[in-house]
């Protein structure tokens, strides 16, 4: 009896021990995650979760909101920059895996009210026979700094639908201005801002050949002598000039515009900005 009271006591020690040590060698989680953003709404982003050895999961979307499914797909309300972490647990513990990304929603004609400068870099400014092609000439590196007084000039379009041009006192005048060589100078008229501008876009968004329309005698964008009819001085001042959105788009934390304008027959102009 003493033997079979003993053989018990053992065996149900070690069904203890061998639970114990079952409970012990749980392996710990590991979070982990990839995500795609949704090619038609750049505020949706769909999720997948990579982690190894959990089974609960949380995920934490950086605006507020949580989920506890396996491979979510979260809408968010705004563009912006939002740490996204993943909670991966088990019974042998937990782990977080976080990761910074960045939203940003479609643009749409709205977000062209902005006010806006030339971009500081090479190509910003450029001429050619045909749309895109800058081959007759093209701003270079050293031109950025020497049209400076240029390219701090800033164009806004209002939510209004008003436009107005700012040139901080100097900006970059061509001979037909009444310089005997191009340099920087005060703003003559009619291009020197001080007029009363609109601005319109075309009924619907498209992607590409949305078209800007400025209204008002020496409205402009980029280069004064640019216009629909040809170059300044060749014809007369226009009372509003029409140009092609070629690009709209995000650029880091501000934006990028792409106008293509063709000056009569075979002159192709095209400038390029960036948002403030």
């Amino acid at each position: 009896m003493k033997k079979f009271i003993l053989s018990t006591f053992l065996l149900i020690t070690m069904i203890a021990v061998s639970c114990e040590d079952d409970e012990s060698t749980v392996e710990a989680p590991t979070a982990r995650f990839t995500y795609i953003v949704h090619q038609d709404d750049g505020l949706t982003i769909n999720f997948t979760n990579a982690s190894l050895n959990a089974d609960i999961y949380i995920w934490d979307f950086g605006d507020g909101s949580s989920s506890a499914e396996l491979n979510p797909n979260h809408e968010y309300e705004a563009s912006g920059t939002y740490t996204v972490s993943l909670t991966a647990t088990n019974s042998g513990g937990s782990d977080v895996a976080s990761e910074e990304i960045e939203v940003t929603g479609a643009l749409t004609l709205a977000d062209l009210v902005d006010t806006w400068k030339v971009a500081p870099e090479a190509g910003a400014l450029a001429v050619g026979p045909s749309q895109g092609d800058g081959s007759w000439w093209s701003l270079s590196e050293a031109d950025v700094t020497t049209r400076s007084c240029f390219m701090d000039d800033k164009y806004t379009l209002g939510s209004d639908g008003s436009f107005s041009i700012a040139m901080d006192g100097e900006t970059w005048l061509e001979g037909f201005q009444g310089v005997d060589s191009d340099q920087c100078g005060a703003p003559v008229a009619p291009h020197d801002g001080s007029g009363s501008y609109t601005y319109q876009t075309g009924l619907e968004w498209l992607p590409e050949g949305q078209t800007l329309t400025l209204s008002g005698e020496g409205a402009f964008m980029g280069l004064p002598k640019a216009n629909n009819a040809g170059e300044l001085p060749n014809v007369d001042v226009p009372t509003s000039i029409t140009y092609t959105i070629t690009e709209f788009v995000r650029d880091g934390a501000g934006k990028r515009l792409v106008l293509d304008i063709e000056c009569g027959t075979g002159v192709w102009w095209r400038f390029t900005f960036v948002s403030q």
